[in-house]
Parts: structure tokens; C-alpha cells; sequence
């Protein structure tokens, strides 16, 4: 069996942290004197200005971070900290720390031959258990020995030392620091100039010199270094300690007695007296810190006055009757407060709880994950198929058939009182999946489900279920995959935990139709039918009313049955409903979910414009489109019903229809909405390609019967379909364009006139003079290449357009009339 519910588990955490570490008191040994070289280029200015020495005898230096040559150079992000402080990266020594000289006098104690050496004497004698050395050598390996030196006189020898390559090391206390070559006599053209070294180097190392039990409570005065061997050049910076004291810290044990708000934390030791910090921070704190419980004469105590639900450090110290009187402060042991039992009503929609994976089951805080044992499914919060963005709980059963999983909610007051519901949103991979809703008595244990009512049957579709909470004794909810099947995905988000309202709301609110200017809204009445029916509203902006919404004659109806109709709407706008039930006028329900619709044709859209409908051109109409265009708009989508590009034709006859695609090959469809029920219905695609094509052709046949008037026709040309099916879609390169198609058995005086405008040019081909046949009330001629481009541009034509200039190929040729409108031919140049 596993349950993901982390209240449970910290116990096992705070012994591992608490018990199996054990304390160190690192501190820094300040050195008085000794240091012989400044190999650390800092500040502004050459480093041969702010170095004295190198570290591998052929003139690099190391580079602190405030290095530069001049106050307008550039600023670098490595090298060593201006302050000095070296945080160890090595594993073993969690908190130590290294303390460098002034970077601007000398800060390394340089061994250049064999036999050097030299004696670094510290600020501050201090008994030590561990004596740790940042040492590295320069151009090479090299080996020292170390005398430690004790204020009686007495000594302790470190043989053999090994120090490593600045390049490449082991055991480093921190790497990619960086560093400068010192111009020499001849400066070169790399001097002066820092070089990050790949980010992993330079180095300094950390080396460990473990003092003798008999030395431990003497104080350390100074060490001498001296090279015995090698060929690189032995560098020492700094010296810290792990600092003896006969005052022990005490082992922690197990946290026990953990509540809401308080829990039992407990260690081993035999201290006069000790002292107890919590925090929520990780951080240890300094010795000068105010224990939360000073002077605790047991070896437990109960620290109370917690937030529920939250991750608490504590760390415990000695006082004891001795030379040294108190010890460090213990390793950090850690708990976590259990969860409050929540109070309804609460929501769960899985939006702040980060997403987990089949190898990582998880769930929201005070929630948990639970299934029977050797389970092979999993459960987790996933991206994937929410209700509302972005996250949902995810199920699912793998190979698994029997056995229990489930996700269990935090416990509840009065839970099952027979007061309480809970709504939530599922679906699943494939129509039919069940979901189990119950109660746990033993939320540990998925045996200890009790079922409520029959097995949910889901659908493909986000629906919204509410089940009512019988009485009984459970605290907690469960929601039970119905298995029923290998590989079945169920999906859950948006989960309300609340009372039963004595008003209940109406469910499944759709609208139909939907017109230009109304709609028809719908849904199914409560289990108990309001004796004042219902209250609609609706809105442009999708913000859920409230109690401070006020209801007029311009945003709401009321209804005595299950449907109303919603008039005076705008055309082409996006709507948004909810409905309530009205029991009596001081009890009504909660609004429903909302419902959302359009007056008006749906927006499609496209990411990029670089594949579009460069021509769009009909004959056999009694009038015929003439559309031409060298590059789509930003969006993908345009609106063109109100222009002049438009086919009139008649009831039954055919219209001859081409095209070409601008840009590389796509394909092309075009829809007429001919029941003007504004949705682009497969039965209404009247032409679609079947290939990737630059140029197409074919016809679009007027429904015998149509009745006269004006239908809404999309063009649809897609780079990544050969055959466009979706006109409402948002697709990734392409174009979508609504054009006018008129049903008319005869012209009107206005398409009388249009059509006499239609302007017919000759000779075509055409060599360097195109004639046009009539150029009365042509204001200008516009002369446009094939990729859109304005080639020529005639104010005041005559009859002949004198287009010699233009290089050979085919042109669109644009009557630009006195009124405003215009007329586009092709033409071709010879």
C-alpha cells in the first residue's frame, strides 16, 4: 500500500536528520601574521598593481570579482568574494567557512622550493577537534608537512600532504573563481584580461587535519607549513576549525505527539539543563539567540503556538557544569504540523500544488494519494486535461484491474452530518470510465471506503457532478478510480466542499439558438423546483455574478420554466450566462457555471501570416469576385462581408470559382453558412482541395430552394492541411476570409452599377501599352506585382496606361473609381 500524505511520514525524517548527524562547531581561525605573497588581483587597475606574486611561477594570479583594469571595463560574475568569506562546497562539512586575508595585502602564505616554509600564527588560540587547511598548488602537484603548534609547547605533525593541480581537483571548497596572467616586461595581448577558466576553474581545496584526542583541549597558536616535494608551487590562504568543547550537544530522538498546532520533540544527554529553538526557517541559529524554551531540565518538551499544516526546525543545546558550560546548537531536527480539520465550505482546484509524474505521486497539501498495496497505477497533479487551467488530479490505473486508488481529501467537520455535498469536474480517456465517490473511515486505509450511491460514467467532456453526503461517522472524502479495465485515465478538477443549500441551483446551463441578436438559454431544474423560478444574467466580460451584482432589465431575465430567451443582444460578441433558482425572495440558490456563446460567426485565428489567399476569382455569377491580395493581416482573420468582393448568383446555378495561394503551397476550402444559423457545418463546405496546391479551381452550386438573400462564405487556406475541415480552428500558418454570397434572381440598381464598373482591358497578354475600355469616373489606376508589391500608380488615366517599364509576368491591374470603390483585373506583360 502507498500513501503520499507527508504529516505521516516527517517523524521518520526528523529521527534520520536528528539522530544519525552529529554536531560540529565550525569556526573561522583568523591568522595574525605569516602570509609572505597578494596573488589575488582585486580592485581597479592592472594586477601587476594589486598582486605582488603569482600562484604557478609563470605569472596568472587569481581574480576576485571586483577586479577591473580600468572603471570602464566590464564587470565580471567569477572570482574570489571581495569580502573574503570561502562557503565550502564540500559535502562532508555542511556550514564551514574560510576566512581569506585583505584581499589588498598579502593573503597567501607561497612556497616556491623544496624546503620552504613558513609559520602562520592565528589571532585566537582554540582547542580544535579538526583542523581544516584551503590550500592549492600552483603550475602542478606538490606535497607539505604541517606542524600544528600548541600554546604549551607541545606539537602535532602532519606528514605527506598532498596538494593538487589548481586545474581539475578533488575535494574542492569552491571552483570557477577565475583568473589574470601579470603583464611582464613585454606585455602580451592576453595580460590584464580575466578569464573565467570553463566556469569549473581555478580551485582551492580543503584539506582535514584531525588533532589527537590527548591534543584537543590544548589551544592551536600557529602551523607551520613546509614543501617537501613536487613541482607545482604550495599556496595557503586560511585555516578554520571545528572547535572542541567538553559541553556534548545532545542527540535528538523522534518527534512524537505531533498536532495541529503543537508537537513533543525529545533527545538524549546528560546536561544540567538544555535549551530548545524553533523556527520555519532551516537556518542554525547564531549562539547569541534567544532559545524559545531556555533552561528545559527534562530531555523533552512540547512546543506549542504552531501554524497547522507548516514545516517547523528545532534544534536543542547543552548547558552544562563545565570548563566550556554550553555546547553548540544540535543539527536541525525538522517536523510538520498536521492539518487543521478543515471547515466547509473549501475548494480544491489543484492550481498551486506543483505537477507530479507516474514515478512521483503527489498531491495538494493536507490531501493525499492512496492505494491498495502493489497498486501498479498512480495518481498525481497533472497539466493535461484540466476543467480550468492549468492543473487537474490525474488517475490512472495502468495494468491494474483490482485493488483500490483513490484521492482522499483532509478531514471535515461533521463531514457526514447529512448536511454536506461536494461538486466537482471529471471526465475520462474514453466514454464510459467510472469514478467511486465515498468516505474513509481509516484514511490509511482504502479498505475502509464506503461507497456513496451508484458509480459515476463519465464522458469525454468535463461534467459537473454533485453528490450529496449521507450521515455516518467519516471525516474524510474519497474519490475511487472505478477501474473496470486496464489503462483508463480519469481526470478530476475544481472540487467544492460545501453545505447543502435549502435553495438548490439549476445544472447544465447551454444556450441555442443563437442569432445576431438573441439566444436561447437552457437548463435542467433542481431536484427541488424553485417556487419562484429563476433569475438569468448575462454579460460581455466573463465575471461571475455576486451578491453585489445588481440585476436590471439590461443584463438579466426571469423565467417560470427551464429556458429563456435573452434579446437586444449585439452582433459579433462573445456572451456569458448564469442562472440561479429562486426559492422565495430572501433564499435563492448559488448561480450555476457559466455558459458562454456568440452572436455571431466564430474567430478563428493564425500564429503566422506568411501562407494567405492571394487570389479569389469567380465567373458564371450575375456578379463575380475579383479578389487579390499580396500578403494576409496580423491575426490570420478578416472581415471583408461589407466590401465589394462578393458572388451573386441564383437559386440552383453554378458559380465557377479559382484560386492561388500566396506563399507556399496550402490548402484551401470555403464554407457557406446557406441556413444562416452562423456555425460553418460540414455539410456546407461547398469546396475543398485534396492536395497542396499554389493554384486551384472549381464550382460552388447554390442549393436549389435557397432563399434569396445575402450567406455568410468563409475561405479557408491552411499550410498544414491539404484538406482544411475546420473553419473555426486556430491553426498555426495560414488565413481565414469572409466574403459575401448574395442569392439573387435579378440585380438590384446598386449591383446594377457594380457590375457596369467591371472594366475590361486589351490586348492581354499586353506588350507595352494596355487600352482600357472605359475610363469614365476613374479617378487612379494602381498597378501591383503578384507578391502585393504597388509597382505603378496613375493619377488621371487615359484610355491607354503606358506600362512599358514593367518586366515581363502578370500584374493586378486596379480601377480606383471616383466614389470610392474599385475594380481589379489581371493583366499580363509580354
Amino acid at each position: 500500500m502507498a500513501i503520499n500524505l507527508f504529516s505521516r511520514v516527517v517523524p521518520a525524517i526528523a529521527l534520520f536528520s536528528a539522530s544519525v548527524l552529529m554536531a560540529q562547531n565550525y569556526q573561522t581561525m583568523p591568522i595574525a601574521s605569516g602570509l609572505t605573497a597578494d596573488v589575488i588581483a582585486n580592485g581597479i587597475g592592472s594586477s601587476t598593481t594589486t598582486t605582488n606574486n603569482d600562484v604557478d611561477g609563470v605569472s596568472y594570479a587569481f581574480v576576485a570579482k571586483d577586479f577591473q583594469l580600468t572603471s570602464t571595463s566590464a564587470a565580471i560574475t567569477y572570482g574570489i568574494p571581495v569580502d573574503g568569506t570561502i562557503n565550502s562546497v564540500v559535502a562532508a562539512t555542511p556550514g564551514l567557512k574560510f576566512q581569506l586575508a585583505d584581499l589588498n595585502v598579502n593573503n597567501s602564505l607561497r612556497l616556491a622550493a623544496v624546503n620552504d616554509n613558513g609559520t602562520l600564527a592565528f589571532v585566537t588560540p582554540k582547542p580544535v577537534t579538526k583542523l581544516y587547511m584551503l590550500a592549492v598548488s600552483g603550475s602542478g602537484t606538490s606535497t607539505v608537512s604541517a606542524v600544528v603548534n600548541f600554546t604549551d609547547g607541545s606539537s602535532q605533525t602532519f606528514s605527506s600532504i598532498s596538494l593538487a593541480d589548481w586545474y581539475g581537483g578533488s575535494n574542492f571548497a569552491i571552483q570557477g573563481i577565475g583568473r589574470v596572467k601579470k603583464p611582464g616586461a613585454t606585455p602580451g595581448a592576453g595580460d590584464d584580461v580575466p578569464s573565467p577558466e570553463g566556469g569549473t576553474n581555478p580551485r582551492l581545496y580543503q584539506i582535514e587535519l584531525a588533532i589527537d584526542a590527548a591534543n584537543q583541549a590544548k589551544l592551536i597558536q600557529s602551523v607551520t607549513v613546509t614543501k617537501v616535494s613536487g613541482s607545482g608551487l604550495p599556496n595557503i590562504f586560511a585555516f578554520s576549525a571545528d572547535v572542541y568543547s567538553d559541553c556534548a550537544p545532545p542527540v535528538l530522538q523522534a518527534v512524537s505527539g505531533i498536532t495541529a498546532n503543537s508537537a513533543l520533540v525529545s533527545w538524549t544527554g546528560n546536561a544540567a539543563s538544555y535549551d530548545v529553538y524553533h523556527s520555519t526557517s532551516s537556518t542554525t541559529p547564531a549562539g547569541s539567540v534567544t532559545p524559545t524554551y531556555p533552561g528545559v531540565t527534562g530531555t523533552s518538551t512540547t512546543i506549542g503556538g504552531l501554524n497547522s499544516n507548516t514545516t517547523y526546525y528545532y534544534w536543542v543545546r547543552s548547558n552544562c557544569n563545565t570548563a566550556t558550560s554550553q555546547s553548540v546548537w544540535s543539527f536541525a531536527g525538522t517536523f510538520k504540523t498536521a492539518c487543521s480539520t478543515f471547515t466547509v465550505p473549501y475548494t480544491e482546484n489543484f492550481d498551486s500544488t506543483g505537477t507530479g509524474s507516474s514515478s512521483n505521486n503527489n498531491a495538494p497539501s493536507c490531501w493525499a494519494y492512496l492505494e491498495s498495496a502493489s497498486f501498479s497505477g498512480y495518481g498525481y497533479v497533472t497539466t493535461t486535461n484540466n476543467y480550468s487551467a492549468p492543473n487537474a488530479y490525474y488517475l490512472y490505473n495502468s495494468t491494474a484491474t483490482t485493488g483500490s486508488q483513490m484521492l482522499v481529501s483532509p478531514p471535515t467537520i461533521n463531514l457526514s452530518d447529512g448536511t454536506k455535498r461536494v461538486r466537482f469536474y471529471a471526465r475520462s480517456g474514453s466514454n464510459g470510465y467510472t469514478l467511486l465517490v465515498g468516505t474513509l473511515s481509516n484514511p490509511a486505509d482504502p479498505a475502509s471506503f464506503t461507497q456513496i450511491g451508484s458509480p459515476i460514467a463519465l464522458t469525454t467532456t468535463h461534467t459537473q457532478y454533485t453528490v450529496n453526503i449521507p450521515v455516518g461517522s467519516d471525516l474524510q472524502l474519497a474519490f475511487k478510480h472505478g477501474l473496470g479495465g486496464s489503462g483508463r485515465a480519469l481526470y478530476i478538477d475544481n472540487i467544492t466542499v460545501q453545505d447543502i443549500p435549502s435553495c438548490l441551483e439549476p445544472t447544465a446551463v447551454t444556450t441555442s439558438t443563437v442569432t445576431s441578436g438573441s439566444a436561447t438559454v437552457t437548463w435542467t431544474a433542481p431536484a427541488s423546483v424553485p417556487a419562484n423560478g429563476y433569475e438569468v444574467y448575462y454579460s460581455i466580460t466573463n465575471t461571475a455574478p455576486d451578491a453585489t451584482t445588481v440585476l436590471n432589465a439590461s443584463n438579466s431575465v426571469t423565467s417560470t420554466t427551464t429556458s429563456a430567451q435573452l434579446n437586444s443582444l449585439s452582433a459579433d460578441t462573445n456572451y456569458y450566462a448564469w442562472v440561479r433558482s429562486v426559492c422565495s425572495a430572501s433564499d435563492k440558490s448559488i448561480w450555476s457555471d457559466v455558459t458562454a456563446f456568440r452572436t455571431g460567426y466564430c474567430l478563428p485565428s493564425s500564429t503566422t501570416q506568411n501562407s494567405w489567399l492571394s487570389d479569389f476569382s469567380s465567373t458564371g455569377g450575375l456578379v463575380n469576385m475579383a479578389y487579390s491580395s499580396g500578403s494576409s493581416i496580423a491575426g490570420g482573420y478578416q472581415n471583408l462581408i461589407t466590401s465589394n468582393n462578393k458572388i451573386i448568383n441564383a437559386p440552383g446555378s453554378d458559380t465557377s470559382v479559382s484560386f492561388t495561394a500566396g506563399g507556399p503551397t496550402c490548402g484551401i476550402a470555403v464554407w457557406v453558412d446557406w441556413n444562416n444559423n452562423l456555425t460553418f457545418e460540414a455539410s456546407e463546405r461547398m469546396f475543398v482541395t485534396s492536395t497542396y496546391i499554389t493554384n486551384a479551381s472549381g464550382t460552388i452550386t447554390v442549393p436549389a430552394g435557397t432563399p434569396l438573400g445575402n450567406y455568410r462564405m468563409r475561405v479557408v487556406t491552411d499550410y498544414n492541411s491539404t484538406a482544411p475541415s475546420n473553419p473555426c480552428g486556430a491553426i498555426s500558418r495560414g488565413e481565414f476570409i469572409d466574403f459575401t454570397f448574395e442569392v439573387a434572381t435579378s440585380l438590384s440598381t446598386s449591383e446594377t452599377n457594380l457590375k457596369k464598373k467591371e472594366v475590361n482591358v486589351y490586348p492581354n497578354p499586353f506588350k507595352d501599352v494596355l487600352h482600357v475600355a472605359d475610363i469614365k469616373n476613374v479617378k487612379s489606376v494602381t498597378v501591383t506585382d503578384v507578391a502585393g508589391r504597388v509597382v505603378k500608380t496613375i493619377d488621371n488615366p487615359t484610355t491607354e496606361l503606358q506600362l512599358g517599364e514593367l518586366n515581363a509576368g502578370l500584374y493586378l491591374v486596379t480601377m480606383n473609381f471616383k466614389d470610392g470603390s474599385k475594380s481589379t483585373v489581371k493583366a499580363i506583360k509580354k
